[in-house]
């Protein structure tokens, strides 16, 4: 059997802690809300970690956010850990740490086991809490001086100084539709037509953006997970309609995954991407 791993997908709400294999399934899983201070989070990483240091001299970890190469939080919007060391944190715990952005590792999981296995070139998309993204350009992960792929954060025209995140992530849903992600979902499931019209509008905010996305990176596909996916039945046709007028190219294909372990399965492969010659 492959080697055991700790893994553990730190998210904008919800973190997991888990033990994988190399059949990806997980072990000891703990399923919590992401604490809201520092002081909490540290308690809370430490705790857990130690619970499973037994496990592996190895831990992969994501998180929503940005790390340099040495392991210090450059950039995490929606956690309270900007500014701290997080490698020098695990390292406590375990000999061999891999530190990547939550996108990121959703595409090393597409690069070794899923839908970019084989392909040159993908957009990868997270889209709850926030909008995180990932290039696969050349069947590597592009991260420019440090900060590339936060697609989240590209401005919009339609209201100059918001940006796309604040226009469609769950974060500010409820400020700009009136509902929260789930209640519209559950609204939308029961056939209510505000519910339904407001998915309608966000899917038309979504697809102009992976138009404008596609103009400059023309991707073989794109890839989206995240918790907006359970409701993609209520947008694909808004998204699909708005590509076909907004772009070139036609059609655009899309990959849309469910499975809430994505993140932490592509933690898994942490380590081995690292041999690569695009190193973290």
């Amino acid at each position: 059997m492959s080697k055991k791993k700790v893994c553990v997908d730190i998210g904008g709400t919800k973190t997991i802690f888990a033990v994988l294999d190399g059949s990806l399934g997980t072990k000891n899983s703990v399923y919590i809300d992401t604490p809201g201070t520092l002081k909490e989070f540290l308690s809370v990483l430490h705790k857990n970690l130690e619970a499973l240091e037994s496990e592996s001299d190895t831990a992969n970890i994501s998180i929503a956010g940005r790390v340099n190469e040495d392991g210090k939080v450059t950039f995490c919007p929606n956690l309270p850990i900007n500014g701290i060391n997080l490698k020098t944190v695990v390292k406590k715990h375990f000999k061999k740490v891999y530190i990547d952005n939550d996108a990121n590792c959703f595409a090393v999981y597409e690069i070794f086991k899923g839908f970019l296995k084989g392909k040159k070139n993908g957009i990868i998309l997270v889209w709850g809490t926030g909008v995180g993204g990932s290039l696969v350009l050349c069947e590597k992960i592009y991260r420019g001086a440090g900060l590339a792929s936060e697609m989240g954060h590209i401005k919009t025209m339609i209201e100059p100084g918001t940006d796309t995140e604040r226009l469609i992530g769950g974060r500010w849903l409820k400020e700009r539709f009136g509902y929260s992600g789930f209640e519209m979902h559950t609204l939308a499931e029961a056939g209510d037509v505000l519910a339904l019209s407001k998915f309608k509008t966000v899917g038309e905010i979504f697809g102009r953006y992976l138009a404008s996305l596609t103009y400059l990176l023309d991707p073989d596909m794109v890839i989206i997970g995240g918790s907006f996916t359970k409701s993609w039945k209520f947008m694909k046709d808004s998204i699909n309609r708005t590509i076909k007028t907004e772009t070139i190219r036609k059609r655009l294909e899309i990959k849309t995954t469910t499975d809430e372990f994505y993140v932490i399965k592509g933690c898994y492969f942490l380590d081995e991407y690292a041999k690569l010659d695009n190193k973290l």
